[in-house]
């Protein structure tokens, strides 16, 4: 699907769920990028400038730029300052990688990320293991996670697998219950460099 149809099919269907938010300018953007010392890939300015400035997509809605882009509790600030800190983390096990911009969060800690570096603007989301993320690439590009959204496509189960299951205890109804063991789907990447 060409860019200019998908981004008309993506306004369409934010329009219809009543999602809109204002865009962001290219001002906006050519400041964020300053901040961040970075380029964001041209279909994701083309997503902020031309169908809304996050609040839409897969999990709870793509984060947007500041000042007026939308972000979620987990962020606590705006997308800026959320990479910002991420860099300057201390510990090189919870530092977030050169270029990788928080996308979109799918909850319980997993983050969905776009990557700045790579050619066309992949899609990378994080596992979240004890003492340390791991870093997957879900999609080699943006366009195609979103064109796969627009259509329906349920893109949490489609980074995964099902490789077994496991009993707990329902920590609401105290009943037993059984649970998907789930592993991710995807070229692993090592991003040690990228620290």
């Amino acid at each position: 699907m060409h860019d200019d149809e998908l981004l008309n099919l993506l306004t369409l269907r934010v329009r219809t769920a009543g999602a809109e938010r204002p865009c962001a300018t290219m001002s906006e953007i050519a400041d964020f990028e300053r901040a961040v010392s970075l380029a964001l890939p041209t279909f994701y300015k083309r997503l902020l400038t031309e169908v809304g400035n996050g609040g839409f997509g897969p999990a709870y809605g793509l984060l947007g730029i500041p000042p007026n882009g939308y972000s979620d509790e987990d962020v606590g600030q705006d997308l800026r300052d959320a990479y910002l800190e991420g860099r300057a983390c201390p510990e090189t096990a919870w530092r977030t990688p050169r270029g990788l911009i928080p996308l979109c969060n799918w909850g319980c800690g997993v983050w969905s990320y776009i990557d700045c570096l790579s050619d066309r603007g992949a899609v990378v989301t994080d596992d979240l293991f004890e003492d340390r993320l791991e870093y997957t690439e879900t999609s080699d590009a943006l366009a195609d996670w979103m064109a796969a959204w627009v259509r329906g496509e349920d893109l949490d189960a489609a980074m995964h697998r099902v490789i077994g299951q496991r009993e707990g205890i329902n920590p609401f109804t105290k009943q037993p219950i059984t649970m998907p063991v789930r592993e991710r789907i995807g070229k692993r990447l090592d991003l040690d460099g990228r620290m």
